[in-house]
């Protein structure tokens, strides 16, 4: 019994893997950097070229506006990239999502649609927020700093739990 088992799933895996290799290979996209010159310092024009050019594939209608269906289908494509690629894919909020595909942060005058320059607004916003110095550059020491905060943002949303309320000051 256990032979037939095993050579059935033998068999079945030698199908599987036959078939995915005679699927057409996506096309891969050329990976979107903030540190365009890798010197290890991001400035606010790479920030701004990054931003553009994610703008740039979201926009698949080349309109000048992404909505709600290009965001989700930007979203979904690359859930499939990290989950493909074995990485750590971002949990929903409690509850689940509460939008379509684009809330309020991203579409902040509520029109349905979002505009390069939302975008890029919304991107230097979270370029400030990392640069914990202010000198309009982020380093390898804030980006750690901000990356440890999103993981444990993301924890906590995991986990379903609220973050500890801050220690009084003495």
């Amino acid at each position: 019994m256990r032979k037939t088992v095993l050579t059935l799933m033998l068999a079945a895996s030698a199908i599987t893997s036959a078939a995915s290799a005679q699927t057409a290979p996506a096309t891969p996209r050329p990976p979107v950097r903030q540190d365009e010159n890798r010197d290890g310092v991001t400035t606010r024009a790479e920030a701004i070229a990054q931003a553009d050019a994610r703008f740039a594939q979201m926009d698949t209608d080349r309109d000048g506006r992404v909505s709600a269906g290009e965001m989700r289908a930007y979203r979904t494509a690359m859930h499939d990239r990290m989950v493909a690629s074995g990485r750590d894919v971002p949990v929903p909020p409690p509850g689940g999502r509460k939008h379509d595909g684009m809330g309020r942060r991203m579409d902040p005058n509520g029109d349905g649609s979002v505009t390069r320059e939302e975008f890029e607004a919304r991107a230097l916003k979270r370029f400030d927020r990392m640069d914990a110095n202010h000198d309009g550059t982020i380093d390898a020491t804030e980006r750690a700093n901000a990356a440890e905060m999103r993981h444990v943002d993301r924890r906590e949303r995991r986990d379903g739990a609220t973050p500890p309320a801050p220690a009084p000051a003495q």
